[in-house]
């Protein structure tokens, strides 16, 4: 009796945490076509740092923070390389 107790209690449990999620704490999610460039730096000629890609990447949360068409923000840089992120393009909302 005393595991038909515990069980019914773990279930109550389960049923109230899952009826307090809701879409509205789910953060919000974009899909955005970016490009993601490599530039060589400081006189430096690394070819592995050289180059360009596009691609489509989602970001969610405070990652959109800097999600607007025409933004250029720089992920990394050192001596010899420089490597930037520029939003494209608004694909969709996921």
């Amino acid at each position: 009796m005393r595991t038909s107790i515990e069980t019914s209690i773990t279930v109550l449990i389960m049923l109230f945490t899952l009826s307090s999620c809701s879409k509205i704490n789910l953060p919000q999610c974009e899909e955005w076509e970016v490009v993601i460039e490599r530039f060589n730096i400081g006189g430096c000629i690394d070819w592995s740092c050289a180059g360009s890609r596009t691609l489509q990447l989602s970001y969610c949360g405070a990652a959109l923070k800097d999600a607007k068409a025409g933004n250029t923000i720089t992920t990394s840089e050192d001596q010899c390389c420089k490597k930037t992120l520029t939003f494209k393009r608004f694909i969709r909302k996921v």
